[in-house]
């Protein structure tokens, strides 16, 4: 449902109805926690708000969506939009605070929705949801609110998808694998630079799931690893688990994550994982993955050189893995997302 048949529809006024905003369906990541979270048993009851997940951004949805809290409704959000109005009838999902870190993040228009929006939503709000520990604390910080008004909602695994039993792909080759997009807190540059100084090139690829960047081609071409830096240029969500599960390693070294779906992913077809040091990836590895500085070349190159050496590391890294990977599901997630909102709209 469109929020303006809600409101033509003369369903305004009526306490107790509740929206969720199923909009963000095709927005990559936060697009997966929707989906899933639009199964829980309190979501599936609600009425959807549907549409281009640009909408859902709009300035005229800042009031299209306060129809609903003005009028006594509960506009719910697996993202982070929120209604200009009663925003304590608004409950969002703040995934991250990238804006504050990164200057791709920081437009003017970027600053102003979540200083201005976004702040006065989740300190109105009855509670705000987010994916990590790590987030948790930043959005306490920043706002200025108790932290046990923050619930946190973990991603989960498919583990009918994602699982020890998956095929590899089938390659000449064996390889690192990076899956993401090539915005630059992933870090690619210094990804591909830790790559090209380890001498593994010659052994192993590196596979990065996405397009290259001007930039990052040029720097490929600089350092003469054209032939060994594949770009996949995209990878289907059914052949991503085999995709992981014929890697040496799932490498993934951003600057920061809010919570870094990936390395469950990775973890529980059996594979192994270095990750960052930093943000919430210490967080989500929970122990079972090899830690680098993501800032420091040098240690990125020195995880990958010890992967790729070190076959009782990779053993003890997959062990740990699929025990980690086992204690994500979306199933607990929504559970928990349930076991918040119930006592809340049923006030």
């Amino acid at each position: 449902m469109k929020i303006r048949d809600y409101i033509f529809n003369s369903l305004l006024g009526k306490s107790g109805v509740v929206f969720y905003d199923s909009r963000w369906l095709d927005s990559g990541g936060i697009g997966r926690f929707c989906k899933e979270i639009m199964a829980s048993k309190v979501t599936a009851d609600t009425k959807k708000i549907e549409g281009p997940i640009s909408q859902a951004l709009s300035v005229k949805d800042l009031f299209l969506s306060s129809f609903i809290t003005v009028n006594g409704a509960y506009f719910i959000s697996p993202g982070y939009n929120a209604p200009l109005f009663s925003c304590s009838k608004a409950i969002i999902t703040v995934h991250d605070l990238m804006h504050l870190y990164f200057s791709e993040y920081q437009s003017i228009k970027n600053k102003l929705y979540y200083d201005i929006i976004v702040k006065r939503t989740v300190i109105s709000a009855p509670l705000v949801f987010t994916v990590s520990d790590f987030t948790r604390q930043e959005i306490s910080r920043w706002a200025k609110i108790p932290i046990d008004k923050i619930i946190v909602v973990p991603n989960g695994v498919d583990h009918e998808f994602y699982h020890e039993a998956v095929l590899p792909i089938v390659r000449d080759r064996p390889y690192f694998l990076y899956v993401g997009n090539n915005k630059s807190h992933k870090n690619l540059k210094r990804l591909v630079s830790a790559y090209a100084s380890s001498g593994l090139s010659t052994e192993v690829d590196l596979l990065i799931s996405c397009k290259p960047t001007p930039e990052l081609s040029l720097l490929i071409a600089e350092l003469d690893m054209t032939e060994r830096v594949v770009f996949l240029c995209g990878v289907e969500e059914s052949d991503l688990p085999s995709y992981y599960k014929g890697a040496v390693a799932t490498v993934v070294v951003s600057l920061y994550e809010g919570f870094c779906l990936p390395i469950l992913e990775s973890m529980a077809v059996g594979t192994p994982v270095i990750t960052s040091n930093v943000t919430a990836m210490p967080e989500t590895a929970g122990g079972a993955a090899l830690l680098v500085d993501p800032y420091d070349i040098n240690s990125i190159r020195d995880g990958l050189v010890d992967i790729w050496q070190q076959k009782l590391v990779r053993i003890n890294l997959v062990e740990l893995g699929l025990k980690r990977a086992q204690m994500f599901s979306w199933e607990r997630s929504r559970e928990i997302w349930d076991d918040a909102l119930i006592p809340i709209l049923e006030k």
